[in-house]
């Protein structure tokens, strides 16, 4: 049975720790501001050095993003790079890229780096592929705009290594091809630096001539008590989340399922890569009675997220979700085990503050086991010295009723 990959978003050495520790079999990042999350926590040359030795020690490949669309100023800042790269013996597993430009100085410096191709440049049809793969390129990472039928049919007929989105973020424009940000703020979608100006909230006024008239109209929904408040978030798109769909995702031939967010927490990649391991290694074992797990769903469902959706794989056009922008999460990271001592006592790296008589809740590195509730019993410094309250990025042992793993992440419930 082919079971594709499992490719999670690295947007910080965090993050890919909580991805390796959670089981991603790959992880993309960015290596300074030359991909579509520009903003995000990428990498320096070094940095990515040691982050490629750490994944690969797990056992886990690294892909670089260097997706943008350069004009020739931004082109000569990649070949400096992609230069560096090779000088310094730190070349990924595949670079991704969609400038032609940007793809002939890969094969300049990294000859032997396989490349995939960025949704970005919306290959839709096999002709298309055919002709990228004549240029070198190894992998096609499809636009989520495709059914089901029509990824089945694209890997049939090509051959190619195909990728394709199954949670995350959608895109309101055609593969992420949007001009809005630079129209409105002059940030350029395309060159890593999107304003998402697709999650804001909008209203209509009809205008005579230049000068409007002053009367605000709701474009399709009213959910506000006052004429001032309905607004509605029309260009909004519900997110990804194809766990329901996975054996169907499978059967069409894929060869990696890839998580968006980049820009996301360590918790975040973690609690989603968690299901996504287990929902496929669920498929594996037993093809014919795979279901989705409840444990699953509560886990998906407790992340920030906007409404859920299936997307074009399964044909649904309806897509946006016109009267909020984005849910709240019911839960917050407090820490992650990075040692347990002999004694069983839990080293934490606290990340939010929390107290020794609190009830948190453990999101478990262990595969297959579900989130549990964690009761402490002594809390101390670095130096055993007893405290009531560890504090935002500092070191702290902890001792538990319950058994903890390397990996473990402690997490607070927060209420809606």
């Amino acid at each position: 049975m082919n079971i594709p990959e499992l490719l999670a978003p690295a947007g910080s050495l965090e993050s890919i720790q909580a991805a390796c520790d959670h089981g991603a079999d790959a992880v993309y990042t960015g290596i300074g501001p030359y991909n579509l999350r520009a903003r995000c926590g990428n990498f320096s040359v070094d940095e990515f050095r040691d982050a490629a030795a750490y994944v690969r020690s797990c056992g886990v490949r690294i892909y670089v993003a260097v997706n943008t669309m350069p004009d020739d100023d931004g082109l000569a800042r990649i070949d400096c790079l992609l230069s560096l790269l090779a000088k310094a013996s730190a070349v990924p597993d595949a670079f991704i890229i969609s400038d032609p430009g940007v793809l002939t100085l890969c094969k300049k410096y990294c000859g032997n780096v396989p490349l995939h191709l960025s949704t970005q440049t919306g290959t839709f049809n096999s002709a298309s592929a055919l002709f990228w793969k004549s240029q070198g390129v190894n992998r096609i990472i499809l636009p989520r705009e495709m059914s089901l039928e029509e990824i089945a049919s694209f890997v049939k007929k090509t051959g190619m290594e195909t990728e394709v989105f199954v949670h995350g973020a959608i895109c309101v424009s055609i593969s992420g091809r949007c001009l809005l940000g630079a129209y409105l703020g002059k940030r350029h979608p395309n060159r890593g630096d999107c304003p998402q100006p697709c999650r804001l909230e909008y209203r209509i006024t009809p205008c005579e001539g230049k000068i409007e008239s002053g009367q605000w109209l709701t474009v399709e929904e009213e959910h506000g008590k006052t004429a001032d408040e309905n607004k509605t978030y029309i260009l909004n798109s519900k997110d990804l989340n194809t766990v329901s769909i996975l054996p169907q995702i499978v059967s069409t031939g894929v060869k990696s399922l890839k998580i968006e967010g980049r820009n996301k927490s360590s918790h975040y990649v973690a609690s989603v890569v968690k299901v996504y391991r287990e929902a496929l290694d669920a498929y594996s074992r037993d093809p014919g009675n795979y279901s989705v797990r409840s444990e699953w769903v509560d886990i998906l469902n407790s992340l920030e997220h906007r409404t859920y959706t299936t997307g074009f794989y399964t044909g649904e056009y309806f897509m946006q979700e016109t009267g909020s922008s984005r849910e709240a999460s019911n839960v917050r990271m407090v820490g992650t085990v990075k040692a347990v001592t002999d004694n069983g006592e839990a080293i934490i790296d606290v990340k939010n503050p929390f107290g020794v008589l609190e009830t948190l809740n453990v999101l478990p590195v262990r595969r297959n086991r579900i989130p549990f509730g964690l009761h402490p019993v002594l809390l101390t410094d670095i130096d055993r010295n007893p405290i009531d309250r560890a504090i935002t990025n500092r070191v702290v042992m902890l001792t538990a009723k319950e058994t903890l793993r390397v990996g473990d992440m402690l997490r607070r419930e927060e209420k809606p």
